[in-house]
């Protein structure tokens, strides 16, 4: 196997020159560089990468924390931010929680045992404390999800105004009696998105009915949202339409609806959040909020590969645009009777 020192002997010059030249951290001249150059070339030299990181105190791994890698919203995510840090010479190491804040500690921990040179925490339910103990001591960047009394960097959407455009909307098509199924977890997204509904309710004289708030599973499941979908139909006096805070509980609340005879959007209207793949795959389509689902994850790298880089920024909580799409899942209440409750 060829080494450095090799190379340095048949290019005539010192094992330190060589060692500049391929790690950009001294003057090597134009000469010297071409000659060591193609000796390298000819001699088929491959660095010894691992080795230079450990002196470097680098591991070039990159880890994300995420709740799960089955829902597609936090596919497309992936994909941004491994291809960004691809493009910069890093490997990523996924790393799925399941929301445990055992497993997202043992995570964490790899930055200190230098098997990682920065992380990206997608979701968690980690002890704040513990949070910012590590942002404290290593690059760390909040992608979809983040704790909103830390002041660590982050990427993410309006979670909120998104909520309110959907309820604006469903209220503006006639609809009162509105019902939300949520989730079970504690991500900040999901406390926005229910605020949102409240109050979107509130500001438009609709009285809240705690029987229309339903809380699926932590981790957004189809089964869960087509079980809470059921329970919201058969009640008395059901809603006429459902706000889903993410598009598999949607596709979840269609299954429902049809499997009770009844028709989308005609008998119900039914909206998502989040604009995956699955939304148009199967009539009708679903009515949702779209997020930048790759842009979060390449923005997010970015924003970490700056703190890698030590460079100074001014972006540090970054706030993407979303857009509510309408589709087939939703329609103005036509010929129901609908009576308006008020506060």
């Amino acid at each position: 196997m060829t080494t450095i020192k090799d190379v340095a002997r048949e290019a005539g010059v010192s094992v330190a020159t060589v060692s500049r030249f391929l790690n950009g951290s001294g003057p090597v001249g134009a000469d010297t560089a071409s000659k060591i150059e193609a000796v390298i070339l000819r001699l088929n030299y491959t660095p010894n990468l691992l080795a230079r990181n450990f002196r470097r105190n680098e591991s070039h791994v990159i880890l994300i924390l995420c709740p799960n890698v089955t829902n597609p919203y936090y596919a497309h995510i992936l994909s941004g931010i491994v291809e960004t840090f691809y493009e910069h010479g890093y490997s990523a190491l996924i790393y799925t929680t399941a929301d445990n804040p055992k497993r997202e500690s043992e995570a964490l921990d790899m930055l200190t045992k230098r098997r990682a040179d920065g992380a990206i925490l997608m979701a968690g339910t980690t002890d704040e404390s513990v949070l910012l103990s590590f942002a404290s001591r290593f690059p760390v960047v909040q992608c979809s999800e983040y704790e909103p009394s830390s002041d660590f960097p982050r990427v993410s959407i309006d979670n909120y105004q998104a909520g309110l455009d959907v309820m604006r909307f469903l209220i503006g098509l006639g609809h009162r009696r509105i019902a939300t199924i949520s989730s079970e977890n504690h991500y900040i997204s999901t406390k926005l998105r229910l605020q949102a509904y409240q109050d979107a309710l509130r500001e438009n004289s609709i009285m809240l009915d705690e029987r229309y708030i339903a809380l699926a599973s932590k981790d957004y499941s189809f089964h869960s949202g087509k079980a809470k979908a059921t329970e919201l139909l058969g009640l008395a006096q059901p809603p006429t339409a459902i706000f889903c805070i993410s598009d598999t509980l949607a596709l979840g609340a269609v299954s429902a609806a049809d499997e009770m005879g009844l028709q989308v959007p005609r008998d119900i209207s039914i909206t998502g959040f989040d604009d995956v793949e699955h939304t148009t795959m199967f009539h009708p389509f679903i009515t949702t909020i779209a997020q930048p689902c790759y842009e979060l994850g390449k923005r997010s790298a970015l924003l970490l590969m700056e703190k890698l880089n030590q460079t100074t920024s001014n972006h540090h909580q970054i706030f993407l645009a979303h857009q509510l799409i309408v589709r087939e899942t939703t329609a103005g209440l036509g010929h129901l009777d609908q009576t308006a409750s008020t506060i």
